[in-house]
């Protein structure tokens, strides 16, 4: 059976910019599906990304957007991993 979450996930890996980050989608081994997600250009800066109670949320445990906002959660993860400048 495949976690709803992921399909929340792979929504937002889908509207991130693939030639600024790079994501992959973590499942298996026991642990809760997220995504990594890794600025390109600036490898420490990288983080991941949950779902839970119909909110994206990073990985420290601070809410990111509703999964009904899309853009919204798109646009503070670029905001958080991008490069300073840019």
């Amino acid at each position: 059976m495949t976690d709803p979450s992921a399909a929340d996930l792979e929504r937002l890996a889908a509207g991130l910019d693939d030639k600024a980050y790079a994501v992959s989608l973590v499942t298996g081994q026991g642990r809760r599906p997220h995504l990594h997600i890794t600025n390109r250009n600036a490898t420490v800066l990288s983080e991941n990304i949950y779902v839970g109670d119909d909110w994206y949320w990073w990985g420290w445990a601070e809410r990111i957007a509703p999964v009904s906002e899309l853009t919204a959660a798109v646009e503070s993860v670029a905001r958080v991993l991008r490069v300073l400048g840019t």
